[in-house]
């Protein structure tokens, strides 16, 4: 079965059109049946409010009424019906570990989007007779209205670009946010916002840093693709912690900072240090860490022609053997049925592949199961990965 994908959640517009135009630009709002997204529809934990709240099986965060000054609580699953009946506003993040039929939804719109695997999981949000404040997150969010209505209200944010954390009003504001702001937070909504009704059917697409608040007067259920990557800041300052964990320096524990004593030496030790940090970034390769970072599923790999294999048939409900021969090495492994699978179709490509090619070439096998295969044929050198020394 054909799985719901960025194509299909943006019709009638077309995914070009929508690139050009709206990703990473301004709000989209497409209205519509929700039968449009069948595969959604038709998951019975999303059939219902109550269908949801009895698959929970994990806590969530209820916040309170706007009109209140009630403290956010995080709720016991049991507790959930209860804190919604009074007018909280219930916040359930990563669903597919609670309805498992979304699972391959994130994975098929990480294919699309050219993401790694996890980068994209669901949200709830249900409530009646509230909504939220008026924030931003610093996420894309695809937010799908499966049940009741709710009004939005959504604006540009003219203060900052590319949040590396959310913001809501009345909270503090992150430190390193108050140094990138081009000027200070505002305590309501602009006044040129935009406002809409979102029915049962409708999509909202906003991307990170968008003001928006919403507001609903009867039950409602809404169901979020979070598309959270990390950030080009997070990926590089992991590689350079990871270079200068090598120094035996850079792993003593600081002491002295609030102490003049012994400055010079401190001073020497740190200052060796910032020229080793130096030489870490300049050991850095753009290309090597684009094939690092790219995971499986993103990666580009080709048959490698030193290599040559063969699969031995196994007896009497045996698996199957697969021979990988090297010229005169000859390594023997099981072959898994779906392992063989995968085999199959890469044996007979003639160019190079990208790891989601096999993953949706074979789709009775799991996508994550692919990666694993491709994992492994490229450590028996069956496949060689693209960037791989």
């Amino acid at each position: 079965m054909k799985k719901l994908g960025m194509a299909d959640l943006i019709h009638p517009l077309t995914l070009d059109a929508f690139m050009a135009r709206y990703w990473q630009k301004k709000p989209y709002v497409g209205h519509g049946s929700p039968q449009r997204f069948a595969e959604i529809a038709a998951i019975p934990e999303l059939a219902s409010i109550d269908a949801l709240l009895e698959a929970w099986r994990g806590e969530a965060d209820a916040w309170a009424p706007r009109d209140t000054k009630n403290p956010l609580i995080n709720a016991s699953a049991r507790q959930l019906p209860a804190f919604y009946e009074s007018g909280y506003t219930l916040y359930l993040s990563k669903v597919e570990d609670h309805v498992p039929a979304l699972a391959p939804i994130a994975r098929k719109l990480e294919r699309d989007l050219g993401l790694r695997q996890d980068d994209v999981y669901f949200e709830a949000f249900i409530s009646k007779g509230t909504g939220s404040g008026f924030h931003f997150d610093p996420n894309v969010t695809i937010n799908i209205q499966l049940i009741g209505s709710k009004q939005w209200c959504v604006a540009e944010n003219k203060h900052l670009v590319n949040p590396h954390v959310g913001w809501s009003a009345g909270a503090e504001i992150n430190e390193h946010m108050q140094r990138y702001a081009r000027q200070p937070f505002p305590t309501r909504m602009p006044p040129n916002c935009r406002r809409f009704e979102a029915r049962p059917g409708t999509l909202v697409y906003l991307h990170p840093g968008y003001w928006h608040c919403t507001l609903n007067h009867e039950p409602s259920l809404s169901l979020l693709f979070t598309i959270n990557p990390p950030s080009w800041t997070d990926l590089l300052m992991d590689e350079i912690r990871d270079l200068m964990l090598k120094h035996d320096d850079g792993r003593e524990l600081a002491f002295g900072l609030a102490s003049t004593a012994g400055h010079e030496q401190k001073r020497q030790r740190l200052q060796h240090l910032i020229e080793a940090a130096g030489e870490a970034v300049a050991q850095l390769s753009a290309d090597d860490l684009l094939a690092d970072w790219g995971g499986v599923l993103t990666a580009s790999f080709e048959r490698n022609p030193q290599i040559a294999c063969r699969v031995d048939a196994g007896r009497s409900g045996q698996d199957d053997v697969l021979v990988i021969q090297s010229g005169r090495k000859q390594e023997r492994s099981v072959l898994a049925p779906d392992a063989r699978q995968v085999l199959k179709w890469v044996s007979a490509r003639k160019k190079s592949f990208r790891g989601h090619q096999a993953a949706e070439a074979t789709t009775t096998v799991a996508t994550t199961r692919v990666a694993e295969i491709l994992e492994q044929f490229a450590d028996a050198g069956l496949i060689l990965r693209e960037g791989s020394a």
